[in-house]
């Protein structure tokens, strides 16, 4: 559990359309205000304060639409894995209206609730103050500032790689004709009227070196002083990140570099016997960077990822009905997870038995993922995994299959392989590649990877008609669009082709 939950009202960096209408009359959405008993005008100024400010960061993440749902949620939805059930309304015919419906809303408010671009970007700015005045602070001792001072790099990073990939061309990978640029960056904290800025949208390569280099600052920080993981980030979650962000960029030597770093640390691969075990257990062992929730931080029954992935309240007991399950795996995912067969028809993949039937109390029984299965010991509350062990391998897999490695590549690809009780393929040429998409799609399901790793590579959704069909990778719609209230108030930002 962090020392302080919630710490501070700021303004969003781009959502100045709120800014421009309530800053008269409410000259406290621009305070610095921790909601803990410490005095505003130093929220920022105190080793406490400090440490307050970067634990509010946490709690934007934990958002619904962040990392509280649709980081996770909405990715299954627009990608193939996953069907929706339409037993709430939610997540229905994702592929045609979740990219404006959730991505592209902006709407703010100074308790932080709002679209995602907003969320991301009131936690960004949080960051930019951090950053901005630690080094005016006074510490007891530097293995402390220098946690803090990592964690705001890290997180920095984090969000805007994730703005980066929803609402930018990843690259080498943008359509001719199409492309608008990244998002805006901004590195500096607005705590009132007369630091707002109206930031064009910096080109990608330029969003790219940002996050190299908030990530770069992040480990040599953490190698002096590394916060406990993974309820923080942490010198082996930013290695894994910088893998991540690395792979994306198609810069593939740095991804191995920083894969091969992370693997050595000291969380490791779960054993075959203990994988399953490990999402059923309050943390997942294998995360190196996973979003904790308290009992008061539950996200409830509508909109939780528990109750969008499943009807179930427990394991293997269908006797009770608890969220919708509104959103599930499809046939052909589900086949695809038990194609590799025993010589007696066994399901080969231990990663079959995440995925249940679930109950009839919403209507029509399916079949549903129960990662989330309200672990903490209360129903809709999860811990998140942000960053997994297994990424690490699949990274380096995939990475080196494109620096011409393909025997390290194999190597890597046959760990995850062999850990889920499936036999070492013995492959060659291009099926290493077409092995490790779809290992990195069953590993990940479910996880929010399927949307962004389907963009990052150029590939078309291949989706049946009855969930809406599928999408084109030349299709606008494989970009969310800005936000129309940044568009209307800074006027330097161009909207995405299309919208």
């Amino acid at each position: 559990m962090r020392t302080f939950k919630s710490i501070f009202l700021s303004t969003s960096l781009l959502t100045i359309s709120l800014l421009v209408g309530t800053a008269c009359k409410n000259s406290e959405f621009l305070e610095v205000t921790p909601r803990s008993q410490g005095d505003s005008q130093t929220a920022l100024t105190t080793a406490e304060g400090i440490d307050a400010a970067v634990n509010g960061i946490y709690d934007r993440l934990q958002s619904v639409v962040l990392y509280g749902r649709d980081m996770l949620a909405v990715s299954e939805a627009l990608g193939d894995n996953a069907q929706f059930t339409n037993k709430s309304g939610r997540l229905a015919n994702e592929n045609r209206n979740i990219i404006n419906n959730t991505f592209g809303t902006a709407t703010a408010s100074a308790n932080g609730t709002g679209g995602t671009w907003a969320i991301a970007y009131f936690a960004i700015n949080q960051a930019n103050l951090i950053l901005d005045n630690i080094g005016n602070v006074t510490f007891s001792d530097t293995s402390q500032r220098n946690r803090l001072q990592g964690q705001a790099y890290f997180l920095r990073a984090l969000l805007y790689h994730d703005l980066s990939r929803i609402y930018s061309y990843d690259p080498g990978v943008a359509v001719t004709g199409q492309d608008r640029g990244g998002v805006p960056l901004l590195t500096v904290g607005v705590a009132d009227q007369s630091k707002i800025t109206f930031p064009a949208r910096a080109a990608v390569a330029d969003v790219y070196k940002q996050i190299y280099s908030d990530l770069q600052n992040a480990i040599q920080l953490f190698s002096r002083s590394n916060p406990n993981a993974p309820a923080y980030g942490n010198l082996q979650a930013a290695q894994a990140l910088f893998s991540r962000v690395a792979l994306y960029n198609k810069d593939y030597a740095t991804a191995v570099k920083y894969a091969t770093d992370a693997i050595s640390g000291s969380i490791k691969l779960s054993s075959n016997s203990s994988y399953i075990g490990g999402w059923r257990a309050p943390q997942n062992p294998e995360s190196l960077f996973e979003l904790q929730f308290i009992v008061s931080e539950n996200i409830g029954v509508n909109t939780s990822l528990q109750t969008t992935y499943t009807t179930l309240v427990r394991s293997g007991d269908r006797s009770a009905t608890g969220g919708f399950g509104d959103l599930v795996p499809t046939t052909a995912f589900i086949n695809d997870l038990e194609s590799e067969k025993s010589s007696t028809g066994a399901v080969l993949d231990i990663r079959r038995q995440l995925y249940e039937l679930g109950t009839t109390g919403r209507g029509t029984a399916f079949i549903e993922c129960t990662k989330f299965l309200g672990k903490n010991g209360t129903i809709n509350l999860d811990n998140v995994p942000v960053i997994r062990v297994s990424e690490l391998y699949l990274n380096r897999a995939e990475a080196n299959y494109n620096l011409g490695n393909t025997a390290d590549a194999l190597t890597d690809l046959n760990v995850i392989r062999q850990r889920c009780g499936l036999t070492a393929a013995t492959l060659t040429g291009s099926a290493i590649l077409t092995e490790i998409y779809r290992q990195e799609r069953l590993e990940y399901a479910f996880e929010g990877h399927r949307w962004f790793d389907l963009k990052r590579t150029g590939q078309n959704v291949v989706k049946a008609a009855a969930q809406g069909g599928g999408l084109a990778y030349t299709d606008n719609r494989i970009l969310a669009p800005i936000p129309v209230n940044e568009l209307s108030t800074n006027r330097n930002i161009v909207q995405n082709f299309g919208y």
